[in-house]
């Protein structure tokens, strides 16, 4: 399986699904689809804990885990970068890959997105290690309640407010809600996609210094992307530059990502990369409305 977008572009595929759904209600109200998503955690370091891997890379960095609080400054990657300086993308996206994928393939997550003065929030875990990509999350969205949705071997199960009987999920095949679209929604799924971009298209990557986040020292670094230089799909109407603000810990593993599009103002932050999730098909499903269609 090709896999060669992002996790981002899954987050928002959900989203796609829940709407979808959602105006096959008769009380559904319109909810304007949010173009791109972001997740806020807890603030836990459990992620931190696990060990990262210098294998496969050539970035001559030596993280070493601070007993007594001490953090790498910047990184490892391309030396110890001083505050305000800028560094190489390349060099960047090497350090957000030291971790190793093989402990990046499970993580939780949590988003804060706001619109207009509203918040679109989204709270869940991943688990990326298989052939499909397993999410289970909670969405509340404006006029729209608690959204619960888990995917799991190739099929959509949704609890919604108005759609189904409470403590009841619907269940519905990817590919008969998002059509061609399946195949690309499954595949959504290798981060190192979203770095391979950033590479390509990053103007300058500034190590902006340490900062505090949710009682954590993490570093912080500041990335500008030319999106014209991204021959992807990914970047159709995107602004010609676009702004991230990305913290990593001592061990690289990225924590948190905010940036702003189209005066939406979006958090994500992540933790528990490696660590083991539970992700199941609910037991509870109920037998779909009528009038719900079977194909989009």
């Amino acid at each position: 399986m090709r896999r060669n977008t992002t996790t981002w572009g899954m987050i928002a595929a959900s989203g796609a699904l829940v709407l979808t759904l959602a105006a096959c209600g008769d009380d559904s109200p319109e909810v304007e689809e949010p173009e791109t998503t972001s997740a806020e955690d807890t603030g836990s370091d459990e992620g931190a804990e696990t060990e990262g891997t210098d294998e496969g890379t050539d970035t001559g960095e030596e993280t070493e885990a601070a007993d007594g609080g001490e953090q790498t400054e910047g990184g490892d990657t391309g030396g110890e970068a001083a505050a305000g300086e800028e560094i190489d993308p390349a060099d960047f996206v090497a350090q957000l890959k030291s971790p190793g994928m093989e402990n990046m393939t499970t993580f939780t997550m949590n988003m804060d997105m706001q619109v207009e003065g509203q918040a679109v929030t989204m709270a869940g875990k991943a688990d990326l290690s298989g052939d499909a990509p397993a999410m289970d999350i909670t969405m509340e969205m404006p006029g729209m309640g608690n959204i619960h949705m888990i995917m799991v071997d190739g099929s959509a199960y949704i609890a919604m407010p108005g759609l189904t009987e409470e403590g009841q999920f619907i269940q519905m095949p990817l590919e008969e809600v998002m059509g061609e679209d399946a195949e690309e929604f499954t595949n959504q799924v290798d981060m190192t996609s979203q770095w391979d971009e950033w590479e390509a298209g990053a103007q300058t990557v500034t190590f902006v210094g340490p900062e505090d986040v949710d009682g954590e020292t993490l570093n912080k670094y500041e990335l500008l992307l030319d999106t014209t230089a991204i021959e992807t799909e990914d970047m159709a109407g995107m602004p010609s530059e676009l702004t991230y603000n990305v913290w990593l810990d001592d061990q690289n593993f990225m924590r948190q990502v905010t940036f702003d599009l189209a005066g939406a103002e979006t958090v994500m932050k992540m933790e528990g990369w490696g660590e083991p999730v539970d992700i199941t098909a609910p037991t509870n499903v109920m037998e779909m409305p009528g009038g719900m269609p079977t194909s989009p």
